[in-house]
């Protein structure tokens, strides 16, 4: 594993959705890319950094928005899910309902992380996938490193919500169980909101608590 990481957060719309860049200074992986391409492309090409892939935790609109560009301007790679091709389908149809906005460009899936060779390693990036259903059937979470990031399965304060297409209540008391199984110094990077750790989320997110009785 590398010694440094650069984590990067950029942050995007109405939903504030979270896009990390993240890299050991040379070579990078995006995740999450939800909107401000400008801004993304700005940091990775001034800090001429090697964008290997985008990764997405999961296919919700507000976190691909900027995918396509990002896939034409680094020809690079989307890593998604199988289980979410058919949410991401359908991108344009919840962004009509939700934002009242005009289409986006829905990204074509090149590889899906359940039918890829696992840990994904991108030059000197290595990162461990967890399938977290619950919030969406494709949802995953990564694991670089010390770093976790969760989506919208975990957030600080908070946990996904059920309500929206693909959210379900058992998947999701499977998927928090596995990452409170975790090492509770492990800090989290989530889909929305602040970083914080397992064991901040342990103490004080009631609703995450409350999947684990």
């Amino acid at each position: 594993m590398f010694e440094k990481m650069e984590i990067r957060r950029i942050v995007n719309g109405k939903w504030e959705e979270n896009c990390y860049i993240v890299s050991d200074g040379q070579d990078a992986v995006i995740i999450d890319p939800g909107g401000n391409f400008e801004e993304l492309e700005e940091y990775t090409n001034g800090n001429g950094l090697k964008v290997w892939a985008v990764i997405n935790t999961h296919a919700h609109f507000d976190h691909i928005v900027s995918v396509a560009d990002v896939v034409d301007a680094f020809k690079c790679p989307f890593y998604l899910h199988s289980a979410d091709k058919r949410l991401l389908r359908s991108a344009n149809l919840y962004m009509s309902l939700f934002m009242g906005e005009a289409p986006i460009r829905v990204p074509v899936v090149d590889r899906e992380l359940d039918n890829t060779a696992l840990p994904l390693v991108f030059g000197n990036l290595r990162i461990e996938v967890m399938h977290t259903p619950g919030h969406t059937d494709g949802g995953v979470c990564f694991l670089i490193g010390d770093h976790l990031f969760t989506g919208d399965t975990l957030m600080k304060g908070s946990i996904g919500r059920l309500d929206l297409p693909g959210g379900n209540k058992e998947k999701m008391k499977i998927s928090l169980q596995k990452i409170a199984s975790m090492p509770n110094g492990l800090k989290i990077y989530p889909g929305h909101g602040e970083t914080s750790t397992i064991a901040a989320e342990l103490e004080h997110n009631e609703a995450f608590k409350s999947f684990l009785k």
